[in-house]
């Protein structure tokens, strides 16, 4: 992980009552510190282990604050939005303050990352100079149980592609609609995106342990999502399904940048292309996966008289066996 910059802000808030406090650094963090890069990894990592939600910016939020996405400054980027979401949440009676960690840094992709970090084992995080934090206390924080977090990834925010670049979780609490509202997220489903992204995995993704056929890897995703209630798909339980390993597929779409979310709904006219078509008719019998029945495949002929099937090989294979 390359470090780029690191600043963190509080904001002082209790439950159940209105009103907010704001301490907000003027330096970044020593991002060559080990207690540094070892929190912010273990956010990122944390962050990764969770049901990750796709979307993109609407108009206000983050995209109405930083003015240049290829180049932010972080310490007075951030003091703005942690200005935004301090006035945001001080009316709300059920909302509650805590540490906003940003970070700009490069994995295998380029991310701005923000984590409200709600608790803490042992001391809260101490002031240095009234300026920044002491690096030594904020091992304090309590990474795995963050309260919400964004992810914004800025190599595809900046290119041209129509991919979805934020990534939201919840930690140990829902995603609360202040949080969405304050980062500006388009919340449009995409879910005819999200059944072919899957059906690109399960093309393409190492099998299991003791499945060596690919149509018998789909038939087992076909056989979990129809299981669902409503055919909704969660990225992690599948996994766990499949793998015994709740990471691997969401791991895998990341690292292949397919633009997935962590859990959407399967229509029934998706989920069918995991499955066989099977047909037996006048004792011949056809067999072939749904992506094979197209007019570059296997058609009809208008008058519905004709089957075609296009395949160099299939015809190789009658004419030697013939």
């Amino acid at each position: 992980m390359d470090i780029k910059s690191v600043v963190i802000h509080e904001i002082k808030k209790s439950e159940k009552i209105t009103g907010a406090d704001l301490f907000l650094t003027k330096t970044e963090l020593d991002r060559s510190n080990k207690n540094v890069k070892t929190i912010i990894s273990s956010l990122d990592e944390s962050f990764s282990r969770k049901t990750i939600r796709r979307a993109k910016f609407s108009n206000d939020g983050f995209r109405s604050s930083i003015a240049d996405f290829k180049n932010i400054n972080l310490v007075a980027e951030s003091a703005v939005l942690a200005k935004n979401l301090k006035e945001g949440i001080q009316n709300i009676p059920a909302a509650k303050g805590g540490y906003l960690v940003f970070c700009e840094y490069v994995t295998t992709r380029a991310f701005l990352s923000v984590f409200l970090v709600r608790n803490t084992t042992g001391s809260l995080l101490k002031p240095a100079d009234g300026e920044s934090w002491d690096i030594e206390s904020i091992m304090y924080l309590d990474v795995d149980h963050f309260a919400m977090g964004a992810r914004i990834n800025l190599d595809v925010l900046n290119s041209a592609s129509e991919d979805r670049y934020i990534h939201l979780v919840k930690g140990n609490t829902d995603i609360s609609d202040y949080f969405e509202n304050w980062v500006g997220v388009d919340d449009t489903k995409q879910e005819a995106k999200d059944g072919e992204a899957l059906y690109e995995m399960a093309n393409k993704i190492d099998l299991p342990e003791g499945v060596t056929d690919r149509d018998a890897f789909k038939k087992q995703i076909f056989d979990y999502v129809s299981g669902r209630p409503s055919k909704v798909v969660n990225l992690r339980e599948l996994s766990d399904y499949l793998y015994d390993d709740s990471d691997k597929v969401a791991t895998y779409c990341t690292d292949n940048d397919l633009d997935i979310d962590g859990e959407f709904k399967l229509s029934g006219t998706q989920l069918k292309r995991f499955v066989k078509i099977s047909i037996t008719a006048g004792g011949i019998k056809l067999e072939a996966s749904r992506d094979k029945f197209s007019t570059s495949g296997i058609s009809v002929s208008e008058d519905g008289q004709i089957v075609l099937i296009r395949s160099k090989e299939l015809a190789n294979s009658i004419s030697e066996s013939i």
